[in-house]
């Protein structure tokens, strides 16, 4: 008769067979997808955006000028060269209600456009901008009653100005106020004239009566 535990030796050896290259398979394919992993960790560091280059600011030396064309009245500061490096724009945003609107336009970098950043000595302010028509030049519109058009038209001394890789500093003129105040909507034409006559009858006060002679 023959061995039963003979006839179960092959089984046995067969299953552990089994068994060993199950595993082998199961360690093979580990190494595979933790390298896997890592490569999505690396694509994904690669793929973040580098952060934006810092403008690098100069001053500019210029002048100021004012033009009127087409109904728009516009004040332009230019380099010494003849360069436009910043202009401000009054014009007609709805010709039905007489409304009108400000454009902002400042030397920038095309490939780094996105905004126009103002800083004076009344505040700082960021207008969303666009690539402009002349090259190296950025562009946005702004309603004239609010921040940007404010720390302009209410700022002394240095303005600077960057938008991309470029920034300019350079010294305001009354133009520039003249100009956005001259912008604002006809209901608000009186807010901006009520400082100035403030200040002159303030000024009014404070000057010395004239001393009367004695009657004789």
């Amino acid at each position: 008769m023959r061995n039963p535990l003979i006839a179960l030796i092959p089984a046995a050896l067969i299953a552990s067979a089994a068994y060993a290259q199950a595993d082998q398979q199961t360690a093979e394919q580990q190494p595979a997808e933790v390298s896997g992993e890592a490569a999505a960790g690396e694509a994904q560091e690669e793929e973040a955006p580098p952060p934006p280059p810092e403008a690098v600011v100069v001053e500019a030396a210029g002048t100021w000028e004012r033009s009127t064309s087409a109904g728009r009245d516009t004040v332009t500061y230019r380099s010494t060269d003849g360069e436009e490096l910043f202009a401000a724009t009054c014009m007609a945003a709805d010709t039905e209600t007489g409304n009108r609107i400000l454009q902002i336009k400042a030397v920038s970098a095309e490939d780094t456009v996105g905004a126009i950043d103002m800083f004076t000595s009344a505040g700082n302010a960021r207008l969303p901008a666009a690539p402009g028509v002349t090259p190296d030049t950025a562009e946005g519109m702004t309603d004239p009653l609010d921040r940007p058009g404010y720390v302009l038209a209410s700022g002394a001394g240095e303005i600077k100005i960057t938008s991309g890789e470029r920034g300019i500093v350079f010294q305001t003129d009354p133009m520039l106020k003249s100009v956005i105040r001259d912008c604002y909507p006809d209901f608000a034409a009186n807010f901006a004239a009520a400082p100035d006559a403030e200040d002159e009858s303030t000024e009014a006060e404070e000057e010395p009566a004239e001393a009367s002679e004695p009657n004789s």
